[in-house]
């Protein structure tokens, strides 16, 4: 077997590493034996940070791992979440306090601060939050108070992993397919009609064996089939979306079901009602009509105008004046016969629609409501008087170690409570 090349060391870590469902003992046995390229591939580089995040979700390395997962194209968003969590908690559960918050947060030269900083840190990481967080943690140096509300609030170890590991469900989500996948697809999926037919003998015979004899002879037949039966545009595209429409169809006779069955035994079912009905009132009439004949007696009359005897059984050929005609036509009320208002309607199928958009899984965390110290409501009521009613941003601000963990709301809603 002739030695691998960089390129495809570089192809075969990418498929390997970036599929989350191989376990990560086989591929750090793969990072460990070939050698990694130079200029390695986003979704490669993604990868390795994934993986090692999953091994260490919650350390310093981990820190340096989510900026450089934030510095890659197109980081998901949670990824601003999760470096912060991981920052506070460093800084809260440190058995230093201080000096792990300066590390981690003092301006200008705190390394977590920095990453996250308007101004020369990764826009990824940017948020309001962050900037309030780090500015509690520096004022909280020195201060206890100020540092057991903070344990309380970032020093859950188990809060932090958790939005590492919603980082990396996001991220496996939408890390697609590696570069063996796209070929695969075209030498072998919907696209092998396209790739096939445009390369010559020797690079389709190469094709075949990777293909394989079956799918080979699949595809060289549908090569030498009619221009009118083979796609004009057959691209993986275009095959794609043509294979996303027959499922979507599939799925929607799945859930929608036919109502042309339940319609014809609806109609049949009326049909037999309203014929039933109208035989029964004819039959009625009829034996009204011979139980009256029957019991005329002595007064009823014979068609020379005498009088029958009361008893005796009339002739079936005598004329009956009360007989009446019907014809078949009578019964069935023709098409048209009736009003619209009055010919029955069957219900028309319910339709269901089906949403193409997912649920949202990720949804705002509320926040563990936390009662006001009563050092809280002076500095509230003098912050008030100093800057004004209304100014919660600048009692927000200029009093970061008394409200920690407040926001401009929380200010807002409290006075409200103190006023009444």
């Amino acid at each position: 077997m002739p030695p691998l090349t960089p390129a495809d060391a570089s192809l075969i870590l990418d498929h390997v590493v970036g599929n989350p469902s191989i376990p990560a003992a086989a591929a750090n046995a793969l990072l460990a034996e070939l050698p990694f390229p130079s200029r390695p591939t986003p979704r490669l580089l993604r990868s390795v940070l994934l993986r090692r995040l999953a091994s260490d979700p919650v350390s310093a390395a981990a820190l340096d791992s989510l900026q450089l997962l934030a510095s890659l194209p197109s980081p998901a968003s949670l990824v601003a979440a999760a470096h912060l969590a991981v920052a506070a908690f460093l800084a809260a559960s440190a058995p230093d306090f201080d000096a792990a918050a300066r590390a981690l947060f003092v301006h200008p030269g705190g390394r977590a601060r920095r990453a996250f900083d308007k101004e020369g840190g990764d826009p990824a990481l940017v948020s309001p939050e962050a900037g309030i967080v780090a500015d509690q943690f520096e004022a909280a140096v020195g201060n206890k108070f100020s540092q057991n509300v903070l344990r309380g609030l970032w020093g859950n170890r188990a809060a932090a992993e958790g939005r590492v590991r919603e980082l990396l469900a996001a991220e496996w989500a939408a890390i697609g397919p590696s570069m063996l996948e796209v070929a695969a697809e075209r030498i072998v999926g919907h696209g092998a009609v396209g790739t096939w037919g445009s390369a010559d003998e020797s690079i389709r015979a190469k094709y075949h064996m990777l293909a394989g004899e079956e799918r080979g002879r699949e595809i060289l037949g549908k090569l030498e089939e009619p221009a009118s039966h083979v796609n004009p545009i057959s691209t993986p595209e275009v095959n794609k979306v043509i294979h996303a429409l027959k499922s979507r169809c599939a799925d929607l006779h799945s859930v929608v079901e036919d109502p042309l069955p339940a319609a014809k035994a609806a109609a049949d079912e009326v049909l037999a009602a309203r014929m039933d009905k109208t035989l029964h009132s004819v039959a009625e009439e009829v034996n009204n009509r011979a139980a009256n004949s029957s019991v005329a007696g002595s007064s009823a009359v014979n068609d020379q105008g005498g009088v029958l005897r009361k008893g005796t059984p009339s002739n079936l050929m005598d004329w009956n004046p009360t007989a009446r005609s019907f014809h078949w036509e009578d019964l069935l009320d023709p098409e048209g016969s009736r009003s619209e208002s009055t010919r029955p309607h069957l219900p028309s199928p319910r339709r269901i629609y089906v949403s193409p958009l997912q649920v949202a899984n990720n949804k705002a965390r509320r926040r563990r409501a936390r009662k006001w110290s009563s050092e809280e409501e002076e500095m509230l009521r003098k912050g008030v008087e100093q800057f004004g009613n209304g100014s919660w941003k600048d009692i927000l601000i200029h009093n970061p170690d008394f409200f920690i963990g407040r926001t401009q709301v929380d200010l807002k809603d409290k006075w409200r409570n103190m006023m009444r």
